[in-house]
């Protein structure tokens, strides 16, 4: 009984492990998207496209550099209060929370944490959202985006 105890708990770390790797590699779509902040300007953004759980998931995780205008975009398939945390993350983000019609109705600087043992934040929108856009931290109040502002795909 013991032994089994064992062997289950190493296939459990084999099948997480093997996970990791999985996520690690998945690649995933860029599309260029602008935000129009309250000056009228266009902010272009090159973002990650994460459309999947499987994507979701991984988001930025360890990651050490994120280039500057750049980012992750998730999608859901639906609005609705979302949640964050920056489990085993060392970037410090801006979550820019958005509305299905594209408006901006949240905007939260993220702290990184390291590993799930250490107290991770949990950042929740304030109002419903259908997207959420990662970008390093800082990024919003550098170019002007505020609530209100909105953002558009390009075509």
């Amino acid at each position: 009984m013991k032994f089994m105890k064992e062997y289950l708990i190493i296939g459990i770390i084999l099948i997480l492990a093997i996970a990791l790797i999985y996520l690690a590699s998945v690649k995933s779509e860029k599309r260029k998207i602008s935000i129009i902040n309250s000056q009228n300007q266009s902010v272009e953004i090159i973002a990650e496209m994460a459309d999947n759980p499987l994507t979701h998931m991984r988001g930025l995780m360890f990651r050490s550099h994120l280039p500057e205008n750049e980012g992750i975009l998730f999608v859901f398939n639906n609005s609705d209060y979302r949640s964050f945390w920056m489990v085993n993350m060392t970037i410090p983000l801006d979550a820019i929370f958005i509305s299905e019609q594209g408006r901006i109705v949240d905007i939260q600087q993220m702290e990184p944490c390291r590993t799930i043992a250490d107290y991770c934040r949990i950042y929740r929108s304030r109002e419903k959202a259908k997207y959420v856009l990662e970008v390093n931290r800082g990024f919003s109040e550098r170019n002007g985006i505020r609530i209100g502002d909105r953002m558009v795909f390009e075509r």
